[in-house]
This record gives structure tokens, sequence and C-alpha cells, in this order.
């Protein structure tokens, strides 16, 4: 199949929904290498119908070894069920329906593997666009993305006061998460590790004062990492205060809506709900601003990001009429960022050289999924690290980038108080 060529289902279900029979249609993909692992993303159009509105279609890859180490099934099932199952019941929790709108609309929906697919409405037709993943976010950019996350999250909140067996019901089915399991493949966390011993090896060959401590921080983190994105992931002891997160909140997955000949994005949809979770609400927002910003703009305005977070949850929960202060308290707030600031730099290990990389540059994902199929049965370490060096994607070009970026992190990680976990791996007091 072609890149842009739907599948037989997808066909079937647009004849369907729209009885277009016999009307020429139109697809062609809308996003580059690199930019979705979970399939093609097409938008489709009907030329001879002017008046006809464009959808975005989401197909699952065939590939079996990537199906299978990307947990395409799981992923597909978990997006359905948060447009199916969770935003209908946010949409509810106001009564003039204003309390969630961050989300398109999901039109249909087909979860026979393997040709899973996911219909929306296209929102580039209201003027929706994405933030280019070689374009760094804006200070505009970064608070409208946190008000629309807030949006999310304070439906979490406002839906555990009003109906708290509903709020346990969907939580049930997120709970367990499908990124970080205790039986994740090791070569996906040696990747990671890889990454980490890279930078640390990077610094090195730099002077400072500081280069000690963050070789620590790096160090720690690469011998921990596994351990280290569980406890963030499940959050335990944080109930009540943890929500159904995004789960992949990074710079692709929103988009943003500019007024006429106005430059500030004044309104963000989210996209992408394949690995939402219920988890701390402080790891989609660090997993953003680290993986996503540079240090220079959190530098500037990391205080004001975290002040828009908190009074956008604020103001959406008043329109319920409940305090925010008394349901997730600001000290709670700011002590969650502490405790799981780590998740910053976790993600920043896994997706930095896949967000610097050019399309030419991003490896093909069926040919190292295949290469990872190949290793299942062994428990070689040595194997990993030599698959995972053989499709290193950093260069000569992106590999400054790159410490830039994660120095950026771990310096971070040291300034906003952010390493407890790090060095107290074994005590529960970090919990």
């Amino acid at each position: 199949m072609s890149e842009s060529e739907l599948s037989s289902a997808v066909t079937s279900a647009l004849l369907k929904l729209y009885q277009r029979h016999n009307v020429p249609m139109v697809s062609q993909p809308i996003v580059g290498v690199g930019d979705n692992a979970y399939g093609q993303v097409l938008r489709v159009s009907w030329p001879t119908i002017p008046e006809a509105a464009n959808v975005v279609v989401k197909m699952a890859p065939k590939n079996e070894a990537r199906r299978s180490h990307m947990h395409v099934v799981d992923y597909y099932a978990r997006e359905v069920f948060m447009y199916q199952e969770v935003f209908p019941i946010f949409r509810e929790l106001s009564p003039d329906r204003s309390t969630y709108t961050v989300a398109p609309a999901l039109h249909a929906n087909g979860l026979t593997a393997p040709h899973e697919f996911l219909i929306f409405e296209d929102l580039s037709g209201r003027d929706f666009r994405p933030n280019s993943r070689s374009t760094m976010p804006t200070y505009d950019i970064v608070i409208c993305s946190l008000k629309a996350l807030a949006e999310l999250h304070a439906c979490s909140f406002i839906l555990q006061q009003r109906n708290p067996a509903k709020f346990k019901e969907l939580v049930n089915f997120v709970k367990k998460d499908n990124l970080f399991t205790p039986d994740i493949e090791e070569v996906t966390i040696e990747f990671g590790k890889a990454q980490l011993r890279k930078a640390r090896n990077i610094l090195n060959e730099s002077d400072g004062e500081q280069v000690a401590a963050l070789k620590e921080v790096l160090e720690s983190c690469e011998k921990n990492l596994k351990s280290l994105a569980l406890y963030c992931v499940e959050g335990k002891s944080q109930a009540p205060y943890k929500v159904i997160c995004h789960g992949d909140f990074w710079n692709n997955n929103i988009l943003y809506r500019h007024e006429p000949n106005f430059d500030q994005p004044v309104e963000a949809k989210l996209i992408d709900f394949q690995m939402s979770r219920y988890a701390p609400p402080v790891l989609d927002i660090i997993h953003y601003l680290f993986a996503c910003t540079e240090k220079k703009l959190r530098d500037d305005h990391f205080s004001t990001f975290m002040d828009t977070y908190y009074d956008t949850l604020d103001q959406k929960l008043a329109t319920c009429d409940l305090c925010l202060g008394e349901i997730y308290p600001r000290s709670v707030f700011n002590r969650q960022l502490q405790l799981f600031g780590v998740y910053g730099l976790i993600m920043g290990a896994f997706s930095l050289p896949f967000f610097i990389s050019n399309a030419n540059e991003v490896i093909d994902i069926d040919t190292v999924s295949e290469a990872i199929q190949d290793l299942t049965t062994s428990s070689d370490e040595t194997k990993y690290k030599e698959l995972i060096e053989e499709y290193d994607m950093l260069n000569a070009r992106t590999l400054p980038i790159f410490k830039r970026r994660i120095t950026g992190i771990v310096k971070d990680i040291i300034k906003y108080n952010m390493t407890e976990p790090l060095f107290k791996m074994d005590s529960q007091s970090v919990l």
C-alpha cells in the first residue's frame, strides 16, 4: 500500500459515513517521516464537492514486528476509549459543555487487527495548524499549550469530585501504562540508557564546576532508568492528586489557531491520545517543557509557565464551583514537580534523537522493529548495544544539538530541585 492509499476498511467506513458513492476521493499524507510512529496519517477530501469538509484518517502500521514492538493494538484501543468514553463525559461536566473543548471529534473507528483506523474531523478547516517539529515552541506557543493541557487535567479533578464512581471506572481502563511497563522490552530501556551514557561521555570533554554534578545525575538516571520510569508513571501514593494525562504531550501532538494577521496563537487543540494514562499531572507538563523547549526559554519563563497552568486549572474548576486550593493545593503541585520532574530527563533521553533529526536522518521503524524482533529470544546485553549503535541517528549535525538540549535538561533537574528520586530509589520516602 502506498503512503497515500486508503485501506479498504477506511474506504468502506467513509462511504458509510458520507454516502458519497462514485464521487472521487483524494487522500494525501499530512505528517512527515518521524512525525508519527503509530501509522499513516492522511487528509481525505472530495474535490468535486467544494462544500464537503475534509477528514483526517489515521491507519495502523501493517508490519508485524512494528505492531508488536509498538503495542499498536493497545494504543489504538486506548485512543478510541479516550474519544468514545472519556471525552463525552468531560464535555458534559458543565451546563454549556464548555469545560472540555480541546480535542477534535472522532467520526468513526475500526479496531479489527491489523486494519485499525480512526477518522477525525479535520481541524485545519477551522484554521488549526501544527507547530513544525523542527521549529522550537515560542513563549506564546507554550502558554497556549499549557492552557489546553490544564483544561484536559481539570476535567479529571471535576469528575472525581462530581462522580467518583465514574471517574474510577474510567481510570481503571488507563491505569496500566502502555509505554513503561514491568515487562518493557530490554532493548527499549537500553536505547534510553545509551543516550544518557552518550551525554555523559560528551561531558567528559567539557570543563566547568557543574560538570561533575551533571554527570552524576546522568549516571544515576542511566543506572535506574527502568525503575525511575515506572516510579513516575505509577505515581504511587499521589491519589487524589492524579489525573487522566495526555501521556504523549509533545510538539507534534498540539495544533494551534491564530487569528488573521495575528502572530500569537489564541487556541490549542490536542491530538494523539494513544498513551493516555492515570498519573500525576506534572508528567505531561515536564515532558513537554524539557523535551520540546530550550533551556533559555525555561530560564526566562519557567515560573510563568507554572503559574499559567495552575491558574488555568483554577479557572476551569471555578466554572464548576470547585476550589482548586482544596482539591489540588499549590504546595502539592510544587512537590510533584520535585518528585516527578526527572520524567522530563527520561523522555528527553528517549525522544531527543527523533525530535532533532530531519526526515532523511530518522531510522526506518519497520527495519528496526524487525531487527529487535530477531533479538527477543536473546538476553545478551551486548547484542542490544550493538543494535542501538548500528541504528544511531545522531550525527555531526545533530550531536551538538543533542548535547545542548539534554545538558539543559539536566541543569534544570538540578536547578528546580528534582534530583531527589535519582538518589533515593531504594527509599520509600520519595513516594
